[in-house]
């Protein structure tokens, strides 16, 4: 993904499900933080650090299982969905913060700064598997000026941000409204068999295969 990524310190990965989207992300979070801090709107922080595990080892042509495992080192979790699926989270620790639900952006901002905070000496890369979920509670504009708080937070303090957003859930003029908060767009589809991907912003290049 090097040459995609480039040297762009945020990056949005858009593309609609099963074309490679979820694996794109994980990877450059991988390529830039041996142990990222991953903010998951989707999934528990159990599901989500597998995910990140599975995703970042096939996309670098490595085994599931054993291997994979001990090749990507596990992110710290920002999870935002345990306290909205109605289950008595344990309390915050140095591994898994738990914000209160994917509609309170304040909530899951504050968990995110504690995370950033708490690595302060080490260079980090922050991701958001997907902000869709966050467009099913709160208007474009909001998720908007969220987006633009967090990547002006992490790169300020010299941590690359990359974020992922449903392309099949959304409109084009939806998605085109959160194009300017980052330096790179990375684009994925499914053409067949193939999953691929292009930058589409700030230039579009070719389509290549993941």
């Amino acid at each position: 993904m090097d040459s995609l990524v480039g040297e762009a310190e945020s990056v949005l990965v858009a593309g609609p499900v099963l074309s490679g989207r979820r694996r794109v992300l994980h990877r450059t979070l991988h390529e830039r933080s041996e142990r990222p801090v991953l903010v998951s709107t989707r999934q528990p922080a159990g599901a989500a650090r597998s995910t990140h595990r599975r995703m970042a080892a096939a996309a670098a042509g490595t085994a599931a299982g054993d291997t994979a495992k001990s090749e990507v080192d596990d992110p710290v979790v920002v999870d935002c969905v345990t306290n909205a699926i109605g289950e008595s989270p344990a309390d915050d620790g140095d591994e898994t913060k738990y914000a209160q639900h994917p509609s309170n952006l304040t909530s899951i901002g504050t968990k995110f700064t504690e995370c950033v905070e708490e690595r302060d000496e080490e260079s980090v890369a922050v991701g958001i598997d997907t902000v869709s979920p966050l467009l099913a509670y709160a208007d474009a504009s909001s998720v908007f000026r969220f987006l633009h708080i967090v990547v002006q937070k992490a790169t300020a303090a010299g941590h690359p941000v990359v974020v992922g957003i449903d392309a099949g859930a959304h409109d084009e003029q939806t998605i085109e409204q959160f194009v300017p908060v980052f330096e790179r767009v990375i684009e994925t589809r499914r053409a067949g068999d193939e999953r691929e991907c292009r930058v589409r912003y700030p230039a579009p290049t070719e389509w290549r295969s993941i």
